[in-house]
């Protein structure tokens, strides 16, 4: 037996036409805004271009930054460790390059990210073209103190970081993570970071050593500082392969004090046996001792 769909009368006919073509207005206007916004940015004088990246990003280049490919290994690891809908701190933002693979790395959590330096205005206008990541911005240094610090770059923003050079002439307002999350954020959202990313030229290991014991997302991203192989840095004197400098001590034994192991950052996932020169890594992927026994076995 046949069954026949009752016809659809004038006024549901057009309700449809209406919210169909409602439906294509809103997308054309939306590619209008779009294109709006890329070409306010690009009319920028230190914006170079607008890139497109995978993931439908929009990434603005400073006018003296070279094209330098997009390292994606961020993304193909953590999407091996991270929950998605998890939140993600990353301190040392910069323009944004690393917050907006994180952002998709989160899936559909937030980032929330940290900038001190001039490279914030970039960072924001990398918000900005991207709508549809997640991305808190603050404009303060994490450090282990409140209070005011000063800034410093030798690339003209490029890189930065806290100084103790006070005549640098930029001042910048200093804040503890933990306690500015608390300040900021609910307990929930805290509650669901799942990383922090720390790239702090050399500060790192001081935001880490001030991590609150409340406070142990199961992965941490920081870096070890070029710098830290060098027995004279000032004069590019590295220290033997086999000799493991103080700083580089310091930046392992912190790490695993809190109670954290230090891993290369690749698949497969392997240890790194030490800090002495030769096992030196860019980056370290320090994981959680309950993370580890819980996940990298299934890794």
């Amino acid at each position: 037996m046949k069954t026949h769909l009752p016809r659809m009368g004038k006024f549901t006919k057009r309700i449809l036409i209406l919210t169909t073509t409602l439906v294509l207005c809103i997308i054309q206007l939306s590619k209008y805004q779009d294109s709006d916004v890329i070409s306010q940015v690009l009319s920028l004088e230190y914006v170079n271009s607008v890139d497109d990246w995978p993931y439908g990003i929009k990434f603005a280049r400073y006018s003296t930054e070279k094209d330098s490919p997009v390292d994606w290994k961020w993304l193909k690891i953590l999407d091996k460790l991270l929950i998605p809908g998890c939140n993600i701190v990353d301190i040392g933002a910069n323009d944004g390059d690393t917050a907006l693979i994180l952002a998709v790395a989160a899936k559909g959590g937030t980032v929330v990210a940290f900038e001190m330096g001039p490279p914030i205005d970039m960072l924001r206008i990398n918000k900005r073209l991207n709508p549809h990541l997640k991305i808190d911005i603050h404009n303060v240094a994490v450090s282990n103190k409140t209070g005011n610090v000063s800034y410093q770059t030798d690339c003209n923003g490029c890189n930065g970081g806290i100084t103790t050079n006070t005549s640098s002439g930029y001042q910048v307002t200093s804040v503890r993570l933990y306690p500015f999350l608390l300040s900021h954020y609910s307990k929930e959202f805290i509650n669901n970071i799942c990383l922090i990313k720390i790239d702090a030229e050399t500060h790192d290991s001081v935001i880490l050593s001030d991590l609150d014991p409340q406070f142990r997302p199961p992965v941490i991203w920081v870096e070890w500082h070029r710098s830290y192989k060098f027995y004279d840095y000032e004069n590019l004197i590295l220290e033997d392969d086999n000799l493991c400098t103080p700083e580089s001590a310091n930046l392992f034994n912190i790490s695993h004090h809190l109670g954290y192991q230090v891993f290369q950052p690749r698949q497969p996932l392997q240890r790194v046996e030490g800090c002495q020169n030769k096992y030196y890594e860019f980056d370290l992927l320090l994981l959680e001792n309950r993370f580890v026994e819980k996940y990298v076995p299934h890794l």
